[in-house]
């Protein structure tokens, strides 16, 4: 991957490597999304969709997949739709880790 998909300041993956494994196999936007969760929990669609620099219904669309998968959960307050890492998504992103920095 060239450089981040979306703009302002970038998450810290929590020292993770491996973005681009992680791009190739979930695709760039999903690989964003699962990565940013982990950075920050509790991030909405909207803060995604914005930090991202699509639209609410790709984050949607890009979140029901991964929350299908078992990566992340969701739940709704209010008028709002958080996302967390589950634990498929630490395990699938500490085997990313481990796999070094040019994974």
């Amino acid at each position: 991957m060239a450089g981040p998909i979306f703009p302002g300041p970038q998450p810290s993956y929590g020292g993770r490597p491996g973005r681009s494994a992680l791009a190739a196999l979930l695709g760039p936007t999903r690989a964003a999304v699962l990565l940013i969760v982990a950075d920050r929990p509790d991030s909405t669609t909207t803060a995604l969709a914005e930090g991202i620099g699509v639209s609410a219904a790709t984050i949607s669309h890009h979140t029901t997949v991964l929350r299908s998968s078992g990566l992340i959960t969701t739940r709704r307050s209010g008028g709002g739709v958080h996302h967390a890492l589950a634990a498929l998504g630490e395990i699938l992103l500490g085997g990313i880790a481990a796999a070094g920095p040019d994974a």
